[in-house]
């Protein structure tokens, strides 16, 4: 009876070490990997009116990044963000903003595409200054510096041409007329296969439209001519969750140009957007196009070659490790759209599925035989196949564990073993 109590604690022992092993393997991959996440997406948006001008300090905060409690059924969270504006090292005003957030089940609280959006309004004095903010955690004793944000009015407003709002592609489904819904994802342009809108203020009535480039790398990737406009004052302001654009009155002199149908032209990366109108000198705006919602596996270029033996031959994963380590993600950038013959669309979709699967692969296969889950059986069965239709798992006396996964639409099966009862499942042959 000893020996048996002796040998279940020693069981239970190895299983404990077991875990812990995998936890420091999973964080050194992580490491390894360069894998990285940003926690709250801050944006600052100018409108214009004819005689004002507002600044309005948006933000986007993941459900994931809060620490929900349960309340009768239902799970709360909250956050506070607080704002110190300063001109010349001087403080001359302060913003606070309490935010709550209720959901009804704690699967809704680890969504990874699930935020809490909502605004706070500046009034522009037209002078050049510094937003300092601060986010605090309710629930928790984390109060966090944010990065400050300079507001330059010559960077905002040039030749009578306000800086560019990024937004939804379709008009606002909020209760809102002639409104959109904000982007807000720190004022990028998402690399996405939808497309996204620029709304661009010009403060001249004479104005009827104007032409727009969008150049990438040295390259044009974008060139229209655009007439159609709001002569719409607007606001920003929270409606649903959502940060919309809602007009208020309309304007005399201020429009707001409407550009679409470019944003899946663009490759993810840094842009120069000119705006030309009449003879006047063309201005410039800088703007980010970010991917997001990058595949984890994909933030490590070398890794996302080497991820590719599930699909490709030896020889042509060392071809593309050949190239110069600068350009890996170049090299396979190339790779992809030659595969899929992509001329429409920068955005890959095919690419985007496949390291989908690798990051699945990495978080649910992987073990201390195979600290890198893509190289697991099951890695590169899901990985090729993606999600089964049905798995089923079988249990025997000796520790072995059987999983079969059937794919019903492809008419295929296969069958996993783990004969050593650490999860390690080889593919039967």
């Amino acid at each position: 009876m000893g020996s048996m109590v002796r040998l279940k604690i020693i069981k239970i022992i190895s299983l404990l070490l077991l875990s812990l092993i995998v936890t420091i393997s999973a964080q050194q991959r992580e490491r390894h990997l360069q894998f990285s996440r940003i926690p709250i997406f801050l944006e600052k948006n100018i409108l214009f009116s004819d005689s004002s001008s507002t600044c309005y300090f948006s933000y986007r905060l993941p459900f994931k990044e809060l620490f929900f409690t349960k309340d009768d059924n239902k799970y709360t969270a909250g956050f506070v963000i607080d704002l110190e504006i300063k001109n010349a090292d001087k403080i001359v005003d302060r913003k606070s903003l309490r935010k709550s957030v209720v959901v009804n089940s704690y699967e809704e609280t680890k969504v990874n595409d699930s935020y809490a959006q909502s605004v706070i309004s500046i009034e522009n004095t037209n002078k050049d200054y510094v937003i300092y903010p601060y986010l605090s955690i309710i629930n928790s004793d984390q109060s966090i510096p944010l990065d400050s944000i300079l507001i330059q009015n010559n960077l905002i407003l040039k030749e009578k041409v306000g800086r560019p709002i990024v937004v939804q592609n379709n008009e606002s489904q909020c209760d809102v007329k002639n409104g959109f819904e904000l982007v807000n994802f720190m004022n990028t342009i998402p690399y996405s296969l939808n497309d996204y809108s620029i709304l661009i203020p010009v403060l001249d009535p004479t104005i009827k439209e104007l032409n727009i480039k969008i150049e990438q790398d040295g390259k044009e990737r974008v060139n229209q001519k655009i007439t159609d406009y709001f002569h719409n004052d607007f606001e920003l302001k929270e409606c649903e969750n959502k940060i919309v654009l809602d007009s208020v009155k309309k304007l005399l002199d201020t429009k707001y140009f409407v550009m679409k149908n470019f944003s899946h032209l663009l490759e993810e990366g840094n842009s120069r957007l000119i705006v030309s109108k009449d003879n006047s000198k063309p201005v410039e705006f800088e703007f980010i196009v970010l991917w997001n919602d990058k595949p984890r596996s994909l933030m490590n270029p070398e890794f996302a070659i080497q991820a590719l033996e599930t699909i490709e031959n030896e020889q042509t994963i060392d071809s593309l490790l050949n190239a110069d380590k600068n350009d890996y993600a170049k090299v396979l950038k190339k790779y992809w759209d030659e595969r899929t013959g992509n001329k429409k669309y920068a955005f890959n979709e095919l690419e985007n599925e496949y390291y989908k699967r690798a990051d699945y692969s990495i978080d649910n296969f992987s073990t201390v035989s195979y600290p890198n889950g893509v190289k697991s059986d099951r890695g590169k069965m899901y990985i090729k196949y993606g999600k089964p239709d049905e798995i089923k798992r079988e249990y025997s006396n000796s520790n072995v564990v059987v999983e079969i996964w059937k794919y019903l639409k492809l008419k295929k099966e296969f069958t996993f073993t783990d004969r050593s009862g650490l999860g390690n499942y080889t593919l039967d042959k």
